[in-house]
């Protein structure tokens, strides 16, 4: 495979290959984003996390069938969080999440042309992401240690070594009042077994764009179907 063929000639140590520097994390483990509509809205899950939530009683999403997906915002507030990506690949980065959730979401949700009665209105707000060190990145997935610590990660849910992530707010509204019914802030990585994630920082967005809009989808179908029960 070329994957391997990369791989075999690469020397670094493993001890280097497994050692991961702590990231420099910022505003969302303190305050949520400053310059986020909802932002006042939400509260912490737990204290010292980069997750943060607002959501209406699940019942009130009964009545929606219908979704629209607004174009993916790359967030300019004081508190963002990417540094060393310039602004062009932080639209791309966004583009790539807009597709991926409209291609998604449809499977299930039409999308009107104009708000409906039973039409939500979602937003995404990229605040931030971390590069993917490509080649350390993959020398940890394909060698055997490196496998089978994946592996263990994956199993426990806790992310890949030298894999880049995406800081993300996602604001569900009612189309036809602007309420808003839903926000979260979440941070999000591949699983550490997903090898090609690892390549670089685009196959990174783009591993979790298709995971976070696949676990959007299934959501808002128990959501609307269920009332989340």
């Amino acid at each position: 495979m070329m994957i391997g063929s990369v791989l075999v000639r690469l020397s670094l140590p493993m001890a280097a290959l497994l050692t991961t520097a702590a990231p420099a994390y910022a505003q969302a483990e303190d305050h949520a984003p400053v310059a986020l509509p909802s932002a006042q809205q939400m509260t912490q899950d737990k204290a010292g996390t980069e997750s943060w939530t607002y959501a209406q009683p699940t019942s009130r999403f009964l009545r929606y069938r219908t979704v629209i997906v607004d174009p993916t915002v790359v967030y300019q507030g004081p508190d963002a969080q990417f540094e060393g990506i310039d602004p062009a690949d932080r639209a791309k980065y966004a583009q790539i999440i807009t597709d991926e959730l409209r291609s998604e979401l449809v499977k299930t949700f039409p999308s009107p042309a104009k708000p409906q009665a039973d039409t939500l209105r979602l937003r995404v707000t990229i605040l931030g992401a971390e590069k993917t060190k490509g080649g350390i990145a993959t020398a940890t997935r394909v060698t055997p240690l490196g496998f089978a610590t994946s592996a263990l990660k994956s199993a426990l849910g806790k992310t890949g070594s030298f894999t880049g992530s995406v800081l993300y707010a996602v604001e569900l509204y009612d189309a036809k009042t602007n309420e808003l019914l839903l926000a979260a802030v979440r941070r999000r990585t591949p699983d550490p077994l997903d090898v090609p994630a690892t390549l670089s920082t685009t196959d990174t967005i783009k591993a979790v764009a298709r995971d976070f809009a696949n676990s959007a989808r299934r959501r808002l179908e128990e959501l609307t179907h269920t009332g989340g029960q």
